[in-house]
């Protein structure tokens, strides 16, 4: 969440003390009012429209059906000790007028109370769908940039940006080792290397919002960076990319730094854990788009450490997606009842698995997450599908079921019949995951 949004939620958040204070000042104005406006009936217990009411719909419709109860039980008491007193004609006690304006303030307060929720639903989902579309971000600006990049650089090589970083994922994951240290620095140091030219780098861990004082892996005759360096400093200030030649291309003769550029690896959370420190790139690789290309693949590195980090071992890097994003669609499902679903297929490993696999990723849908493996002959298949709701999970299955009939001519009693949740918390996901993964899991015909 960034600055924008943390004032916005300070503003709308009213401390507890200014709340009783209202709702006490607005209460008792419209009390006084009327004693000084009507003193022989401030009440208007003869006939006409109770305006000392109007405190407690006001106070309902603020802050809710809680104040607006005080505000009206505070009417109530004013009106007995009113009576009590003999300040009035009236012997008997109004309990119609009583539970008119009970019934008017509370149903004031239960619906902005339900307002409430509702807005409070709406910005969870925005706040899920923005994540979602800065790690679609990602991805498609490392699709669009490794294109060129790899024409101009790696003519006649088979490989891509994304394999490289597949590549980096296998070898972090077999080290046995999590978070970012030296084995890892140094694969990471060495992708760098070969996508930016580098010639003499570092790469630092960043704890608390200072480097370490000895780099995790170092490439060419590399120095120690002084801590004070203005371009490090500048790079650890505004958590981006800064270079001689953009940021401070107008305060050279300010700059006193034997460094070119600074890359912090920050990953889509936001978390700040290193450092690439640059001091010699050939001058032709010195340029906006490069520098990009690096940028991208430090935020890629740095998701790739989190999630080793984050996931058990031994999972595949969907699987760590996969669970990365169940957490956030269960605490969603608890905090704010927020739909999700999930389906699992359990299918045969042979061309028919294969071709059933290839269909769910083409109807995939923006915001689904799948992840499958292999497990004892059975190609195990998960469909995580984040603010689904029951009647949108019976369309996605009917649109799978129609798919595919008429695409691959397979018919329901072909294949295992598909397991589904409806998400409630984040403990019954995890825990349907981890049955249907297990190897005990029965399977289940297709069809009624």
């Amino acid at each position: 969440m960034d600055e924008e949004e943390q004032t916005t939620d300070q503003k709308a958040s009213v401390p507890t003390i200014l709340k009783w204070l209202e709702t006490l000042l607005i209460t008792g104005f419209f009390l006084a009012f009327n004693i000084w406006y009507r003193p022989e009936d401030p009440f208007y217990l003869n006939g006409n429209f109770p305006w000392t009411a109007l405190g407690a719909l006001l106070v309902g419709l603020r802050y809710g059906f809680f104040m607006a109860l005080v505000s009206a039980l505070i009417l109530i008491a004013a009106l007995g000790l009113h009576l009590r007193l003999g300040m009035t004609a009236e012997t008997g006690f109004p309990y119609v007028w009583t539970i008119g304006v009970l019934g008017v303030s509370l149903l004031a307060g239960e619906f902005r109370d339900y307002w409430e929720r509702q807005r409070q639903r709406l910005e969870a989902s925005n706040e899920y769908r923005g994540s979602r579309l800065e790690e679609f971000t990602r991805n498609y600006y490392l699709l669009k940039v490794s294109h060129d990049r790899l024409e101009q650089q790696l003519a006649g090589s088979s490989s891509s940006l994304r394999e490289a970083l597949r590549r980096l994922y296998a070898q972090i994951d077999e080290s046995g080792e999590t978070g970012l240290n030296r084995q890892s620095a140094a694969l990471m140091l060495q992708l760098l290397m070969r996508y930016g030219q580098l010639q003499i780098a570092g790469i630092y861990a960043v704890t608390d919002g200072r480097p370490e004082a000895e780099p995790l892996a170092t490439l060419g005759r590399f120095r120690k960076v002084n801590p004070r360096d203005p371009l490090l400093q500048h790079a650890l200030t505004e958590r981006k990319l800064v270079s001689v030649q953009t940021e401070f291309r107008k305060r050279m003769d300010e700059l006193d730094t034997d460094l070119l550029a600074v890359i912090p690896l920050i990953d889509s959370q936001d978390r700040f854990i290193g450092l690439c420190v640059i001091e010699a790139m050939p001058f032709f690789s010195f340029e906006a788009r490069s520098l990009r290309l690096l940028a991208i693949l430090a935020g890629h590195m740095a998701d790739i450490v989190h999630e080793q980090t984050d996931a058990s071992a031994g999972d595949t890097p969907d699987w760590r997606a996969l669970r990365r994003h169940l957490a956030r669609v269960g605490r969603d499902a608890e905090t704010f009842s927020l739909p999700a679903a999930m389906a699992g297929l359990s299918l045969p490993d042979d061309q028919t698995g294969a071709l059933v696999a290839d269909f769910i990723q083409k109807i995939r849908r923006w915001l689904d997450v799948i992840a499958e493996h292999t497990f004892q002959g059975r190609r195990q298949i998960v469909i995580l599908m984040p603010l689904t709701d029951e009647l949108g999970l019976a369309g996605y299955l009917q649109r799978l079921d129609d798919g595919l009939r008429e695409q691959l001519g397979l018919h329901v009693s072909d294949l295992p019949m598909p397991k589904t949740l409806q998400i409630s918390d984040r403990a019954q996901a995890e825990q349907w995951l981890q049955d249907f993964v297990s190897p005990d899991q029965q399977e289940i015909p297709y069809g009624r």
